[in-house]
């Protein structure tokens, strides 16, 4: 490296995210836990929700008989989320992801894919809240 040179962020792949084009079932409550949120309500829920910077994980799984969105939040939210609507997710459970950050939308999908940095932003449960309630609204 050159005195003039810039050191720039070394993107990282998260361990928890599948190989690029695999589709694999990740463990959730070991690198984050996850709100669910199925059909219309889900798609706008990841639409109102807005965050500095970077909205953080949301994955989309419309295979199933209503879309549902998975918001990737900190470790223990499951345990304290008592929203109606939603579903949430933690130790002992999977969810299926997509390694491919840009997936066709008519598969499992990222709708904010992780930013693979060495420490990766998640979706913010106050926020969330504050994204459903609107989302509720519409």
């Amino acid at each position: 490296m050159t005195a003039g040179s810039v050191t720039r962020a070394r993107r990282v792949r998260p361990p928890w995210l599948p190989l690029e084009n695999v589709i694999d079932a990740v463990a959730v409550g070991r690198w984050w836990d996850a709100i669910a949120i199925d059909g219309v309500l889900g798609i706008r829920t990841a639409e109102h929700y807005r965050a500095p910077g970077h909205a953080g994980p949301i994955a989309c799984d419309p295979q199933g008989p209503a879309p549902r969105v998975y918001f990737f939040v900190p470790l223990g939210t499951a345990d304290q989320w008592t929203e109606d609507d939603s579903v949430s997710l933690g130790n002992c459970c999977y969810i299926a992801l997509n390694g491919n950050l840009s997936a066709d939308t008519a598969g499992l999908h990222w709708l904010s894919p992780p930013r693979c940095q060495r420490r990766e932003p998640l979706v913010q449960p106050h926020l969330l809240r504050h994204a459903l309630m609107e989302a509720r609204a519409t």
